[in-house]
């Protein structure tokens, strides 16, 4: 994602990314319709595969460190999986690492792509997008939180 200021810096061709949410905040690059692409591979299929992890069935909000690609994203629903099953509830799971990391770490992507409308906030403001992938496996990541 390269807005005009990004071009001039780096040299790459700017793809249209600047954005802001009025004229009170100064445009920076920007998500705009960003999704992973649908794989063959089912849910169940992924979770069987698991001798120990969490399925996290619906994320919340989080944040994103633009120039080292850090993050973290809360988990709203989230299950323990034990030997290929879902076993209990889990709450306050947090996911934590970096995006390069990650994309290395997913093994398996579902078929089952959904888009939705989400909201991008940052510096220049909250501006709507479009979000969405399907069911992912990795198989390694920094999962936060507790559970009572």
């Amino acid at each position: 994602m390269v807005d005009h200021m990004g071009s001039l810096k780096t040299g790459y061709a700017r793809t249209g990314s600047g954005r802001r949410e009025s004229y009170k905040f100064a445009p920076t690059s920007r998500m705009r319709n960003t999704f992973i692409e649908p794989g063959n591979d089912d849910l169940d299929k992924m979770i069987g595969s698991m001798e120990r992890g969490i399925y996290a069935k619906k994320m919340g909000g989080g944040s994103v460190q633009p120039g080292t690609g850090e993050f973290n994203f809360a988990v709203q629903e989230a299950y323990l999986v034990e030997d290929g099953q879902i076993t209990a509830p889990l709450k306050s799971a947090t996911l934590i690492s970096t995006g390069p990391k990650v994309l290395k770490e997913i093994s398996m992507v579902g078929k089952d792509l959904a888009l939705a409308a989400g909201m991008c906030g940052s510096v220049s403001g909250a501006v709507p997008t479009t979000v969405g992938q399907p069911a992912l496996k990795v198989d390694n990541i920094l999962v936060g939180g507790g559970n009572a």
